[in-house]
């Protein structure tokens, strides 16, 4: 039986003083959670701080993402251009170790609504969570590969070079400390989709009573911890409807 994991990800209020905007007309700026400091080597001098990094949003245009959340180092992963996902939390590794063929791995940020004006944007109300896109597992086997330690080439297997920032900025700022594990997931890139426009399914972090009833999903709050939800059809159905005419496919990794 196939099932859905739902994944938090995104900046938080935590580490980046702030959140993702979401705007009136239904559109949002993806901003990452910043790179773990235990694998940041170059804090910094490195070319992935917020400051540097072009708002894609067309509502932004001129913007960084350091309009909306502290300087730090971002951490783009998941990513949604060729689908990829980085773990390090031990905490999370063993069951997205378990994901199967067709399993879905939902990935939800917090967003706060900006009302846009003529010469600003207003903060308006609470923060929401928001579905801002899904990976479709093809194939387990291949698509999921556990590493261990500083990364090595010849050790990825299906990952290609470029797809991943772990791997792709291995010899700049980024290093897997020694005995720490990386999980990395590959989505099935025809089926994963980043939505350009997010799916609401909690108020603040609890969630909506239809996606408790009509996902199989736990009433309680969803903070960090990897969500379970059963009713994997119904799931399915509901985010291709979503996400049809509503992939955000002019996002690439910054």
């Amino acid at each position: 039986m196939n099932c859905a994991l739902i994944l938090k990800v995104g900046a938080n209020l935590k580490d980046n003083q702030g959140l993702s905007p979401i705007f009136n007309d239904g559109t949002y700026e993806y901003i990452p959670s910043p790179l773990e400091k235990e694998f940041n080597k170059n804090i910094k001098h490195n070319h992935k701080h917020y400051s540097k990094l072009n708002c894609q949003n067309s509502l932004l245009h001129g913007m960084h993402l350091s309009s909306f959340v502290d300087e730090g180092t971002a951490h783009f992963d998941p990513e949604f251009y060729s689908f990829t996902y980085g773990e390090t939390r031990k905490t999370h590794i063993p069951r997205l170790k378990e994901l199967n063929d067709d399993d879905l791995l939902l990935f939800c940020a917090s967003l706060q609504l900006y009302e846009t004006t003529e010469q600003n944007f207003l903060l308006n109300g609470s923060p929401h969570l928001y579905v801002i896109g899904y990976f479709i597992i093809e194939n387990a086997m291949q698509d999921i590969l556990e590493l261990k330690g500083p990364i090595i080439e010849e050790k990825l297997g299906n990952f290609k070079t470029s797809c991943n920032e772990h791997i792709i900025y291995k010899d700049q700022h980024i290093v897997t400390p020694e005995k720490k594990s990386l999980l990395l997931i590959q989505g099935d890139s025809h089926r994963s989709v980043f939505f350009k426009k997010p799916l609401r399914i909690a108020e603040e972090c609890t969630p909506l009573p239809k996606y408790v009833k009509d996902w199989k999903m736990q009433k309680s709050k969803i903070n960090d911890s990897i969500r379970v939800c059963l009713n994997y059809s119904q799931i399915l159905n509901d985010l291709e409807k979503h996400g049809k005419n509503n992939h955000w496919t002019e996002w690439s990794i910054p």
